[in-house]
């Protein structure tokens, strides 16, 4: 092993400590984000307080809109570390690490090490998904068992050993129990496409692996099994509601146009998005593969991409975390392009002026946006603004700098500065993290509560569902005028009494039978209390949120 060899080693073995860091070290940072973060936090804490790991409750009434993985991974994650936000976005953020790992490996056995070593850069440097993978979400678990399954799928295709068809049927079955039906359909369709355009046939059998179809049964099975068992009613909510209804019509109010995720790309990539235009160019891996193999694995990454990006395109339901899947597929593609400029020592597809360009672009828009916005404080996140800028433009103009001569040597330093770039970059995305834990986080109101609330008092909140107040507080919280998604919980028996109307809950409250902390948005006062009067004892504001109690006297 000559110095270089080892020389290179350890850069690369720096830079994965590095994004190891910034991934994990800043993850108890900030607050709890509304909605998500508190209802995926809480949700496993009561499984961990009740003792049932079967039936998923949130806000102690029955929730089946997502499967059980995630809730098992935050709870193992509550034990380990304490009910805390570390503890809450770590399983998510370990998704993302190991998905950028498999995405590495899988490179690495097409393209080459040092190609393998740059997608697994490109993978976790990337915005979208970095910020995917920082939050606690059912979107990166899915990704990275999507990834491990496709990657295992085609390693032992390439390999000819089936073998590694049972970490394919793993990995599926797990994706089902992260998400649902979509880690089924989604490889399906990935495997169909790539079938037809290599017309490969033989793989059909090859994939009917039925020691791998046992494996995903023994693995998927016992819990929707032990779930639809103490709730006959799971089945049709879950499968039905959730997957077909969800897809096929706007019952979740999530409706977006068909190009919705188009712009997604570039900006979900940066600060790769230059090199993800370089694609199109003739001289790129894509247009231009060395060989068949090559080929081959083109149109499987191509069909990786577009199968998840037309689904979801085509879906009634979308949201920006749903294409997360298909960064992977990307990430490879541009690394073994940019593995090709480093062997031929030449920028292709102006590449690097695309990335400066559109980081100036993006950077100049973030910028403004900080003084025109109306919803920051600009001398707080303007320092955050230029980091961001920094990260996005230094790497790029170092870059062009760096390859004056075109020898390769140059070309890997180069890359090497590209990614110490998006390392700040993505790093600096954590002071809008911190910016966000002020202004969407129930933390401090929950705080407020626990240091004026009396043991007896009942928490309630008008309008809306503040998901990480029971997270906080540790204890059920009645919700008025308000079910949301919690309509068929609130339907059971153990909802009775706990999802009032405003023309049920002010006869309590004013009557002060029953002694009440109301959190209510200040917008939303009149609406609850609409002749002035709020008949309080107390009353706390807390930036747009009021604290009422009504103590008796």
């Amino acid at each position: 092993m000559d110095a270089s060899y080892k020389k290179k080693k350890l850069i690369v073995l720096a830079i994965a400590a590095l994004i190891l860091m910034v991934y994990f070290v800043p993850l108890g940072w900030h607050g709890l984000l509304e909605p998500d973060e508190g209802r995926y936090s809480e949700i496993p804490r009561e499984m961990v307080e009740t003792g049932d790991f079967v039936t998923p409750r949130l806000n102690y009434v029955k929730y089946f809109e997502k499967p059980v993985l995630l809730y098992w991974m935050n709870a193992a994650s509550f034990m380990a570390f304490g009910e805390n936000e570390f503890a809450a976005r770590f399983p998510t953020a370990l998704s993302g690490v190991l998905g950028a790992l498999i995405t590495a490996l899988l490179c690495a056995s097409v393209f080459g090490k040092r190609a393998g070593a740059i997608a697994g850069a490109v993978t976790a440097l990337s915005l979208l998904y970095f910020a995917i993978g920082t939050i606690t979400l059912t979107d990166m678990p899915l990704s990275l068992f999507l990834t491990a399954a496709l990657s295992a799928f085609y390693y032992g295709h390439i390999k000819n050993d089936r073998r590694w068809f049972l970490a394919f049927y793993a990995s599926v079955a797990l994706g089902l129990l992260a998400k649902g039906l979509v880690a089924i359909v989604l490889p399906g369709g990935i495997i169909f496409w790539y079938i037809i355009f290599t017309k490969k046939w033989r793989l059909i059998l090859d994939a009917l692996y039925l020691p791998g179809i046992a494996l995903f049964f023994i693995i998927a099975f016992p819990w929707f099994y032990m779930v639809s068992r103490e709730n006959p009613d799971f089945l049709y909510f879950f499968f039905v509601r959730e997957h077909f209804l969800r897809y096929a019509t706007k019952i979740h109010s999530r409706y977006e146009p068909f190009w919705f995720f188009i712009p997604m790309i570039p900006l979900g990539l940066m600060p790769w998005t230059g090199f993800f235009f370089s694609l199109f160019s003739r001289e790129s891996v894509l247009r231009s593969p060395a060989d068949k193999n090559t080929k081959d694995a083109n149109i499987y990454l191509l069909s990786w991409f577009t199968v998840i990006f037309v689904f979801f395109s085509l879906s009634s339901s979308k949201l920006i975390p749903y294409i997360v899947p298909c960064f992977p597929p990307l990430a490879i593609l541009i690394a073994s392009d940019i593995d090709r400029m480093i062997e031929r020592g030449k920028w292709h597809g102006k590449a690097l002026i695309f990335a400066i360009v559109s980081g100036g672009l993006f950077s100049a828009a973030l910028i403004v946006y900080t003084f025109v916005g109306g919803r920051v404080d600009p001398y707080e996140a303007l320092p955050v603004a230029l980091a961001i800028s920094a990260g996005l433009l230094i790497g790029p103009l170092l870059a062009l700098f760096m390859t004056r001569k075109g020898d390769r040597t140059s070309y890997e330093k180069a890359v090497t500065a590209l990614c110490l770039s998006a390392l700040v970059y993505i790093a600096a995305h954590y002071g809008i993290y911190d910016m966000m834990g002020h202004s969407r986080s129930t933390k401090g109101i929950s705080e407020v509560i626990m240091k004026e609330k009396l043991r007896d008092e009942t928490i309630a909140v008008y309008g809306e569902i503040l998901q990480g107040i029971p997270f906080y507080t540790k204890q059920r919280v009645m919700l008025i005028d308000s079910m949301g998604e919690l309509e068929f919980g609130a339907g059971k028996p153990e909802g009775k009494g706990w999802f009032p109307t405003a023309e049920e809950f002010l006869p309590e409250w004013k009557s002060k039978d029953r002694e009440f902390v109301l959190v209510i948005e200040k917008e939303r006062l009149h609406g609850l209390f609409e002749d002035g009067k709020t008949y309080e004892t107390k009353k706390i504001e807390h930036d747009d949120y009021i604290i009422l109690f009504n103590r008796r006297p």
